[in-house]
């Protein structure tokens, strides 16, 4: 065991740590992005918390057994309930997979990019998804996908819709009339049916609004946009879940998209509680979606209804924009014989 004033630093530190870890952890099960100080908690770089750890935990187990566990209680209470690693849960234990088709979804926030135009029909050959639902996408990459479906001669034709900033192209019949409602700066969102197997689907894809003006304001001394970004995302939240989910949420139900809600805003957790988040199911990691710098948060999600058990979910990685594409494989017991 060590002794003296190192060792005492040592006990301090990594308890002091652990102890801290602990409260930021409770506000962000708690109070999650619903006020100033829990949307710069939520949208900051949170997975740099993890890294004294690394020297702490070594530190603590040359100090005493006792401390070792604070230190690794410490860091695991850091790793997934303040930075938000995910390790994927064994659902199909006590959720019944089965064997079912897998049906392939991505949401993609392209950020205008017009350079997505010239590789999109390459990305949807190598995503073989059954539907793709894209925010804030360029005319020009629209009219890519439709020119790449309508001349496909690798894989499946599909459907493409193209409706305000919304690109989406569904290989499965379209069973349903295309919605759209709210004005861009309140969020916007896009509702539609398919057919899987004869099952009726409801697909949505949502973009509500951003918090980069407010955070880059605050970043620059001027916090006051922060409560007012607060309150406009969980007004547009609430809208959009009572205008896709109503009353009564169809058994089959997805809606994917940009939230601008990190996994663990209260706005998320109530405003769409009968939905499951499928990368906080199926995935693994931190899940970041959203790249500026040091700064990566999870914003864009797939969240899907209990008619459906979610087999993986992963962010791909390589696009030309800030945001990246975020895929998930469901599974509907009954739908066949798996093909993925």
């Amino acid at each position: 065991m060590r002794s003296g004033r190192t060792g005492t630093l040592v006990t301090v530190a990594t308890a002091g740590y652990a102890v801290g870890m602990g409260l930021v952890a409770i506000v962000v099960a708690t109070a999650g992005d619903s006020n100033a100080l829990g949307m710069l908690l939520l949208f900051g770089p949170r997975w740099l918390l993890v890294f004294p750890w690394l020297l702490l935990v070594p530190l603590a187990a040359r100090q005493s057994r006792r401390l070792l566990v604070t230190a690794l209680v410490g860091a695991a209470v850091t790793l997934f309930y303040v930075s938000g690693f995910e390790v994927p849960v064994p659902s199909a234990l006590w959720r019944g997979a089965g064997a079912g088709q897998a049906l392939r979804v991505v949401t993609y926030n392209t950020d205008q990019s017009v350079a997505l135009a010239s590789r999109i029909g390459d990305d949807m050959l190598a995503w073989d998804a059954d539907v793709i639902v894209m925010q804030d996408c360029a005319p020009e990459v629209g009219a890519a996908m439709q020119a790449a479906s309508s001349a496909s001669l690798r894989g499946p034709r599909y459907r493409v819709i193209l409706v305000l900033e919304f690109c989406v192209a569904s290989r499965l019949p379209v069973s349903a009339s295309v919605r759209v409602t709210g004005p861009r700066r309140e969020g916007r969102a896009m509702q539609f049916g398919v057919l899987w197997h004869g099952l009726p689907i409801q697909v949505a894809t949502v973009h509500l609004p951003s918090p980069r003006t407010a955070l880059w304001a605050a970043r620059q001394g001027s916090p006051e946009l922060l409560e007012e970004s607060v309150r406009l995302r969980s007004g547009a939240s609430r809208a959009a879940a009572r205008w896709i989910l109503g009353r009564d949420v169809p058994r089959a139900t997805i809606v994917a998209g940009d939230f601008n809600l990190p996994a663990e805003a209260r706005a998320l957790r109530e405003d769409w509680t009968p939905l499951r988040n499928a990368f906080s199911e199926a995935g693994w990691g931190f899940g970041h979606t959203m790249f500026a710098g040091r700064h990566r948060v999870r914003i864009d999600h797939i969240l899907v209804s209990q008619a459906f058990t979610v087999r993986g979910a992963r962010v791909l990685s390589g696009y030309p924009s800030e945001h990246q594409p975020v895929m998930a494989e469901l599974v509907v017991a009954g739908t066949g014989s798996a093909s993925r």
